[in-house]
């Protein structure tokens, strides 16, 4: 079992472009209420692959990139989110798999909790959560460490 080392040990956050603020805000109360060092605020995008230190996009065909305008208006907003709650916090953007990328990050920077929020609502979301699965479920049922999931119903704008 691991064990949280108030003061000492950092949380993950999961984050997303157009995810509500609450799931961050809530974060930061975390990271207060524990003395956490840092607040890790990590965007996976499923859509990237990592080649060589290089993020590039799955599917070569796409020439769009409009993923490095959307990381760096998230990084910007969440970072503020965090300074004016008063947390030391850092944004990362990593490339693959959600699940799988932020369980080895909470690993690595020896986290004692990883945050996320619910999924939206609606069919496009619901058909996402099907084929890929719930997020903090996989997590929750992978992880030797807590998850807190925040719910965000009716906290996604129309």
């Amino acid at each position: 079992m691991h064990d949280a080392k108030l003061g000492s040990s950092s949380i993950i956050v999961g984050v997303i472009p157009g995810q509500p603020d609450r799931v961050v805000e809530e974060a930061c109360r975390m990271a207060a209420s524990m003395a956490a060092s840092t607040l890790h605020l990590v965007y996976v995008n499923s859509t990237l692959t990592e080649e060589n230190g290089h993020m590039e996009p799955l599917d070569s065909d796409s020439m769009s990139e409009t993923w490095r305008d959307d990381s760096s208006r998230l990084s910007e907003h969440v970072l503020r989110i965090a300074r004016d709650a008063g947390i030391d916090a850092e944004y990362h953007l990593m490339a693959g798999d959600p699940v799988k990328e932020l369980a080895k990050f909470a690993h690595s920077h020896d986290a004692s909790m990883i945050v996320v929020g619910t999924r939206e609502r609606g069919a496009l979301a619901a058909l996402q959560e099907w084929a890929n699965g719930s997020v903090s479920l996989r997590l929750a049922h992978t992880q030797h460490i807590a998850i807190l999931t925040v719910p965000l119903a009716g906290q996604y704008e129309n």
